[in-house]
């Protein structure tokens, strides 16, 4: 292989590509990132077996072939060097690096050695990208982190009658995102996708620049999911198994309703956190008619208590919750103002913006003596 490409054009896509890798182990070349040439573009290529990142870019090839070196090193250097052009050229397992008066060479592993990343050349699912670039991030927070409960680690993706639907829950919190445009017409597509790769596409939309519509694909085996952004391929792993019955998860009857600045009640439960630590940061709400009072304490640090103003209707009424799932819906929430529906001391809540933009977060309380 022998290329020259522009440092500009090669120092983003590397950055991004790298994130992609994975942890070596017993598998070296998982730490490295492919190189290679492709219908005369440069095409580089990262995967940890769960997530295969492909991206192409134009470049001047002098001659076709493929190398695999450490994607930190490779990184480090270019974008270490100045917005030159860069000469790469590989020897066997070696990669030669020169820009202006610098050289180096980059010990490497064989291509052969690198797994297989699925494409697809039937991309006829087109979705607007703003449908995931709004949405996603909107609920990604919600899911599982923990992988004792895989179908919690990802979020459940429909496309169905002209309507996006996208649900991430861990347990103890839901997060829903409904979205309707008439773009989506005629198109049927359902699947788990761990949030890890959703995050990720959403970070490659923002990096492309410019791309209005994401192609998906899935494999045969209909085991993995394939997106196209631009000159960008992510592939992944679908999760297997069944993801909760979310639509029961949301509560029919509420006894209790407030409107309240989005703003002052961060600030409250920002610092109704810091003395709720180390007690499972539990939080106690009060609603009254003259708003929300906020109340938490820990043996080792003392107690606080904090009203702020609120809108209130319905029913008075004292429910306790985990300050980080309270602080996440409400931070995620958009809007200078935020409705919290209460159903019950001892049941969830619902938090969604004042005008119905299709996005809700359910919170489970927390049982108290």
């Amino acid at each position: 292989m022998h290329l020259k490409i522009l440092q500009q054009d090669l120092n983003l896509p590397l950055q991004a590509v790298s994130r992609s890798v994975g942890v070596k182990l017993n598998l070296p070349v998982l730490g490295n990132i492919l190189l290679e040439t492709s219908s005369g573009k440069l095409k580089l290529s990262s995967t940890n077996l769960e997530v295969g990142v492909i991206k192409y870019i134009n470049a001047q090839i002098l001659e076709d072939g493929a190398v695999t070196v450490p994607a930190k090193t490779l990184s480090e250097v270019v974008s270490s060097l100045s917005n030159s052009e860069i000469e790469l050229q590989s020897e066997g397992e070696l990669l030669k690096i020169i820009s202006g008066k610098f050289k180096a060479d980059l010990n490497g592993i064989s291509s052969s050695e690198f797994p297989a990343i699925p494409e697809a050349k039937d991309f006829s699912v087109q979705i607007p990208a703003e449908v995931f670039k709004d949405n996603i991030p909107q609920i990604s927070f919600a899911s599982a982190v923990d992988e004792g409960r895989p179908v919690l680690t990802g979020i459940l993706t429909e496309i169905k009658d002209n309507k996006f639907e996208a649900v991430a829950t861990d347990g103890f919190r839901l997060a829903h995102k409904s979205y309707s445009a008439e773009n989506l017409k005629e198109i049927d597509f359902k699947a788990l996708v761990p949030r890890k790769t959703l995050d990720e596409l959403v970070k490659l939309i923002n990096e492309e620049g410019g791309v209005e519509t994401v192609g998906i694909a899935t494999t045969d085996n209909q085991n993995q999911v394939i997106f196209k952004i631009g000159e960008t391929v992510l592939s992944s792993r679908l999760i297997e198994g069944v993801f909760p019955s979310w639509e029961k998860i949301i509560p029919e009857i509420f006894i209790g309703k407030v409107i309240i600045s989005k703003e002052d009640l961060i600030k409250g439960l920002k610092l109704a956190s810091v003395f709720a630590r180390g007690e499972a940061n539990v939080i106690r709400l009060k609603i009254t008619k003259s708003g929300i009072g906020l109340s938490s304490e820990t043996k080792e640090l003392g107690h606080q208590d904090a009203e702020v103003e609120a809108e209130m209707s319905g029913e008075e009424i004292e429910v306790a919750f985990n300050s980080r799932y309270l602080l996440d819906a409400v931070s995620n929430c958009p809007g200078e103002k935020i409705k919290i529906d209460f159903s019950g001391s001892l049941s969830a809540a619902k938090i969604s913006p004042i005008e119905d933009t299709g996005l809700e977060y359910i919170v489970m309380p927390v049982r108290i003596n």
